[in-house]
């Protein structure tokens, strides 16, 4: 999820990589080299541990299952002096998992790392997270937008663009009053269900804080804690409401209703 507001300003940074997957560590590499940072690979967790007692590095992305060593091992082995005098043992670390729960979050914190970045990892969200735990200073920029129709710009698509703002405002309205309702009575299936529809209804519209929160919500009811899906509820229907009013207010509806 995009931040809002002011964001962090990166330096140029060494990053170790450690993730045992070829495209994951090829699209994590390119990420970094199109931002400025210099990556460096570890496949495993003994590449791992090798590379932080030979190579100075800013921070170290780590993901969790590794073959031979989980990442919550390698870890430990790093809090512990692996680095030796060429890494401290509180060189940032942050999780790159695939799995996104609250419960999962913790567990990788609890072992030592700094923050928690969920596959499949966006640009954004990497480097607000690395900037969080590097303590970068923050520039203004302006609000993220809640939905992305830059892909209908061109002439002849805005007509279809106008039609799809206006199909989801009349079936995502009354699916965002019925989630409100299954979240206020704790119905974790109903509120499961209508997560799911609005989480793909999401996807069109580009509106990526909306399907994350959907996602998450999902996720929730699945685990069946009424108090965490209450919680997870209220910030999906809030997201809900942004879109609806950019949905409301955006140009092209306007235009294909005047």
């Amino acid at each position: 999820m995009a931040a809002s507001g002011p964001v962090q300003v990166l330096p140029s940074l060494t990053v170790l990589v450690v993730d045992d997957n070829d495209v994951n560590q090829l699209y994590l590499q390119h990420l970094l080299r199109k931002n400025g940072h210099t990556p460096i690979p570890a496949v495993d967790g003994s590449q791992a541990l090798a590379a932080v007692a030979t190579h100075p590095v800013d921070c170290i992305l780590m993901d969790i299952q590794l073959p031979d060593m989980d990442g919550m091992a390698v870890t430990k082995a790093i809090r512990e002096g692996a680095g030796g005098a060429i890494n401290p043992p509180a060189v940032p670390i942050l999780a790159l998992t695939a799995y996104a729960m609250p419960s999962d979050r913790q567990r990788c914190l609890a072992a030592g790392m700094d923050a928690h970045v969920a596959k499949p990892v966006r640009g954004p969200d990497l480097f607000a997270a690395i900037a969080q735990v590097l303590g970068c200073p923050r520039s203004d920029a302006a609000p993220a937008a809640v939905l992305d129709l830059s892909e209908f710009s061109q002439k002849g698509r805005q007509e279809f663009a106008a039609e799809l703002l206006a199909l989801f405002l009349e079936l995502a309205e009354p699916k965002g009053h019925a989630l409100a309702e299954a979240v206020d009575r704790g119905d974790l299936a109903a509120a499961k269900g209508l997560a799911h529809d609005l989480a793909g209804m999401a996807g069109p519209l580009r509106a990526e804080e909306l399907g994350r929160a959907m996602r998450l919500l999902q996720e929730t009811c699945l685990m069946g804690d009424p108090a965490l899906c209450r919680q997870h509820g209220e910030q999906a229907v809030k997201a809900l409401a942004a879109v609806l009013t950019a949905v409301r207010s955006h140009p092209l509806l306007a235009a294909s209703t005047s």
